[in-house]
C-alpha cells in the first residue's frame, strides 16, 4: 500500500463503532467493535428504506431524517446499545478524482517525518477547488531527487522531496445538507467516505486490491466507480443514472406504476435476452386504480432493461479509457450495490468491458447475518472495515465544507511568520 504521513480516524480496540450507509433505496446502520482476536464483529444492524433521497442527495429533510432514525433505532435495540456518532458514506452525481504531484526542497541531507508533513501541507495548499470539499487525499508515490516510486522515503538522501497525490473530491452543497440532516438526528459525523471506495473495501478480496480491480457499485439514484492497484484508491467517478433508473424505464415502457415496475423488475428483469422471452407474457396492473390489467412480453422488458444498463457501463468505460486507468486496473471488474443482483448484469459488463466480472459481496466480518450478506449491503460492510483500518490519507476527520481550511495554508502569513513557521518545521 502506498506510504502516507497520516492513517484516517480509526478506533481503538473494543471500542463501538457505527456506520450509515445513506442511499437513495435503503438506509443502512451497522455497529460494531474490533475484537483483537477474531477482527470486526457486527454487535447489530439495521435497515430501513429510504426516503427524501434522491441520486445520493437529500431532497427532503424531513422525510430523510426520520428514515436515518428508523434505521440507526433497529441497530441500537439489536446491538442494546445507544450511539452518538457515526461515520457516513457519500454518492453524489459530483464524486471525482483529482491528481496533483507536488515538489519541495527540504533543509536536511535525509527525510524526515517533518519533511513529508511539509509536502503534503503544500499538496493540500496547492488544491483549490472552491465549489468541492476534500473527502479524501491519498499520497500514491513519493519522489526524491530524480527516484519515482518511492514507498517510504524516510531516512533517504536527497535536495528534493515531491508526492503524487489523489483527492478525492464531491460538491459542498450536497455534502453540507447531508451532514445536516444526520446532525438533525442527534449524531455526530466522524467522517465522510466516497461510497465507491467504501464498497471495494467492503467487496475486493487481497489479491484484487493487489493487482487491480474496478469497483461499480450500482445503487439505486447513482452508479459510481473505483479503481484499486496496489493497495490504493486511484481514481473514482460516478454517473446519475441507477436501479430507479430501470424501473422508471419499465413503468413508462410497460405502462405500469412505478411501484409494479419495481416488483416486475425484482421477479423478471433481465439484461440478457433468451429465446423464449418472445413467448413469455407478464401481467402489468395498469396506472390507473381499477383499471385493467395487460400483458407484455419478457422480451420487451429485457430490451429495456438491457438497454439503460448498456449505457451505463459504456459512460463508465469510457470515462475510464479516457482517465487513462482502464488498463492500469487490470482485468477484474467487481459488481456491487443492489441493481448488480439483476439478473444477466455481471455478464452484460463482461461483454462490454471486455474483463472477467463477479458480483462482489461483503466479507471479512464476524456477525454478518445472512439478510446482509448481498451485494447491496457492500458499502456498508467497507464502512465500518474503514473505521477499525488504518489508511494511507493526508487528512482524517470530517472534511471541511466551508471552502477555506486548506486554502488558508498557501496565503496564510506576512514574510516573517512563514520564516518563523518554516524554522519551527525543520529545526
Amino acid at each position: 500500500m502506498a506510504f502516507g504521513i497520516a492513517g484516517s480516524s480509526q478506533a481503538k480496540r473494543g471500542e463501538v463503532a457505527a456506520v450509515l450507509d445513506i442511499g437513495s433505496s435503503k438506509i443502512v446502520c451497522f455497529i460494531g467493535c474490533f475484537d483483537p482476536d477474531v477482527g470486526v464483529r457486527l454487535m447489530g444492524i439495521g435497515h430501513h428504506a429510504s426516503q427524501g433521497i434522491k441520486c445520493g442527495a437529500v431532497v427532503d429533510m424531513d422525510s430523510a431524517e426520520l428514515s436515518i432514525r428508523c434505521a440507526v433505532e433497529k441497530a441500537e435495540r439489536a446491538a442494546g446499545f445507544t450511539i452518538s456518532s457515526v461515520s457516513v458514506n457519500v454518492a453524489v452525481r459530483s464524486l471525482s478524482s483529482q491528481h496533483l504531484t507536488v515538489e519541495t526542497g527540504f533543509s536536511s541531507g535525509d527525510v524526515a517525518e517533518r519533511d513529508l508533513k511539509r509536502v503534503i501541507s503544500t499538496a493540500l495548499g496547492e488544491f483549490s477547488e472552491p465549489e468541492d470539499a476534500i473527502l479524501h487525499a491519498l499520497p500514491l508515490n513519493w519522489s526524491v531527487d530524480d527516484t519515482r516510486g518511492i514507498r517510504d522515503p524516510r531516512g533517504m538522501f536527497g535536495k528534493r522531496l515531491g508526492v503524487d497525490m489523489h483527492f478525492v473530491t464531491a460538491s459542498v452543497g450536497p455534502l453540507r445538507n447531508l451532514a445536516h440532516c444526520v446532525e438533525r438526528c442527534h449524531l455526530r459525523i466522524n467522517n465522510i467516505i466516497a461510497s465507491p471506495y467504501a464498497a471495494g473495501l467492503g467487496a475486493l478480496v487481497d489479491d484484487e486490491l493487489d493487482l487491480g480491480a474496478t469497483v461499480i457499485d450500482m445503487g439505486a439514484g447513482v452508479t459510481s466507480a473505483s479503481v484499486f492497484r496496489d493497495r490504493a484508491l486511484v481514481m473514482v467517478d460516478a454517473v446519475p443514472i441507477g436501479g430507479h433508473h430501470v424501473s422508471a424505464d419499465i413503468a413508462r415502457g410497460l405502462a405500469t406504476n412505478l411501484k409494479d415496475a419495481e416488483r416486475i423488475k425484482s421477479l423478471y428483469g433481465s439484461a440478457l435476452s433468451s429465446p423464449k422471452d418472445d413467448y413469455q407474457m407478464i401481467t402489468c396492473p395498469a396506472i390507473v386504480e381499477h383499471g385493467q390489467p395487460h400483458q407484455e412480453s419478457r422480451a420487451l422488458l429485457t430490451s429495456i432493461v438491457q438497454s439503460r444498463l448498456e449505457e451505463t457501463f459504456e459512460i463508465l468505460r469510457d470515462r475510464l479509457a479516457r482517465a487513462g486507468v482502464d488498463e492500469f486496473a487490470g482485468r477484474r471488474i467487481v459488481l456491487t450495490g443492489g441493481a448488480a443482483q439483476l439478473c444477466g448484469a455481471g455478464e452484460l459488463a463482461g461483454r462490454i468491458f471486455g474483463k472477467r466480472v463477479r458480483i462482489g459481496r461483503p466479507h471479512g466480518l464476524l456477525g454478518l447475518s445472512e439478510h446482509a450478506a448481498g451485494s447491496d449491503f457492500a458499502t456498508a460492510a467497507g464502512l465500518i472495515k474503514h473505521v477499525f483500518t488504518a489508511r494511507a490519507e493526508a487528512i482524517s476527520g470530517t472534511p471541511d465544507l466551508s471552502g477555506r481550511k486548506y486554502r488558508r495554508r498557501r496565503y496564510a502569513g506576512n514574510p516573517i511568520e512563514r520564516s518563523l513557521d518554516w524554522l519551527k518545521q525543520n529545526f
